[in-house]
């Protein structure tokens, strides 16, 4: 969030304070305070953006010597596509001009902005206009939470202006799916890019995931210095390829076959969406609701036993990494990294032991939970202490040097309850 809105006098004093900065004596606290100051800042030049991006709209609609991306691309240095969507975001902004009295009082951030006008790339005229009609809501969610949270809680507005032609709606994802590939003319390497309907994406996330599972379970695991963008292109060309990592080994056509989990509560499976579904994937991946029954007809049913507190029994204590039981029952109860707060997707992070497994820590459901990559990070390096209750799931996290002791619950739980 956003702090308050900067006067002119303001800024100038914000900005010769910034200026006057010795970087070599700044604190955590130093520099937390003065990103805060920078927020301010950037605030006023995105509101500004905006204003002189809506008047140039307005005389290129009067001459058409003028195209707008054009002029902002030249004019501040940017490509092409920031241009677009710097034309974009004011297209949203006339759709719900609640965001944009907030965006100038400095309650919410260009990112918030940016969350409602991706969402309504996808949108048709009709959904565009169901989905402004909540600009209140979206203005008062926008006012209380991060951009990421923000964005999680748009997607799911959509997905209820959709719910009656959810299927219809994944059948046009499916028209907009593409792939295409180049050489960057720099480093020589050969780029890929794409994007696929729900259904495809998540069949192929999840084959990827596998794909990387396999390698580290060859003995490239999180020691490896290799980062995990790197194991999921070596995953993808394996995958491929039809070959392992180490170029020789073939995969077995059950492991061609991908086990994907979609977890769902029993309500909105029979019923629908409600005040307190529960379905995700492990990922950002968002299914409609009619699909999701489809695949639970047709696809392998992983069954995840649940507690009647909303928490996964153990399932398995042998193994230094996690088994492929456990990381499901990992998903089934968290849809993103453990630390509170974090929205990196869980199908993204790695099953991380409470009590390390060099002191002695056993590899069981009371000792993981899903950690993102950079809070991996903290706690083994970072000097971070996490603790868990067994029976309730509670994660509690110290972070050196605060005071202050953050507490989250799987959603599983928070389900439950």
């Amino acid at each position: 969030m956003v702090p308050a809105p900067i006067s002119q006098v303001h800024l100038c004093t914000v900005i010769a304070h910034i200026e006057s900065l010795h970087l070599d004596e700044l604190t955590n606290n130093d520099v937390q305070h003065a990103l805060a100051e920078l927020a301010l800042v950037s605030a006023w030049i995105e509101s500004h953006k905006l204003t002189l991006t809506r008047r140039l709209q307005q005389l290129a609609s009067k001459s058409p010597s003028i195209v707008a991306t054009e002029v902002l691309s030249r004019s501040c240095g940017i490509s092409r596509g920031e241009a677009k969507r710097a034309v974009a975001r004011v297209n949203t902004l006339s759709m719900v001009p609640q965001l944009e009295s907030a965006l100038n009082n400095g309650v919410v951030s260009i990112a918030h902005v940016d969350a409602v006008t991706q969402a309504f790339a996808h949108l048709s005229d009709i959904e565009k206009q169901q989905l402004a009609a909540r600009g209140d809501w979206m203005n008062k969610v926008a006012s209380h939470t991060t951009p990421d949270n923000f964005a999680r809680a748009v997607r799911h507005a959509v997905q209820e202006v959709q719910s009656e032609s959810g299927v219809s709606q994944l059948e046009q994802q499916r028209r907009r799916t593409y792939l295409r590939h180049w050489v960057d003319r720099d480093s020589g390497m050969v780029c890929i890019r794409g994007e696929f309907d729900p259904e495809s994406g998540l069949t192929i996330v999840g084959r990827l995931q596998s794909s990387v599972d396999r390698i580290i379970n060859a003995g490239n695991n999180s020691s490896d210095p290799r980062t995990l963008d790197r194991l999921r292109a070596l995953g993808l060309v394996a995958l491929v390829t039809n070959v392992a990592a180490d170029n020789v080994t073939a995969l077995q056509p059950s492991y061609a076959r991908a086990e994907v989990s979609v977890v769902v509560d029993l309500r909105t499976l029979q019923s629908g969406r409600h005040s307190r579904t529960f379905l995700h994937t492990g990922t950002d991946v968002a299914l409609p609701i009619e699909t999701v029954r489809r695949i639970a007809c047709e696809a392998k049913v992983i069954p995840v036993v649940l507690g009647t507190n909303g928490v996964v029994l153990d399932v398995g204590r042998s193994s230094r990494l996690a088994t492929a039981h456990q990381r499901r029952a990992l998903e089934s109860m968290h849809s993103t990294c453990a630390i509170p707060d974090c929205t990196i997707p869980v199908g993204q992070c790695q099953p991380h032991h409470i009590n390390y497994w060099n002191s002695g820590g056993p590899t069981d459901m009371a000792n993981l939970v899903p950690l993102c990559a950079s809070h991996h990070r903290c706690a083994h390096e970072g000097g971070w202490k996490l603790s868990l209750d067994s029976k309730s799931r509670r994660l509690t996290v110290r972070q050196p040097g605060s005071p202050h002791v953050r507490t989250a619950s799987p959603e599983s739980v928070r389900m439950v309850r």
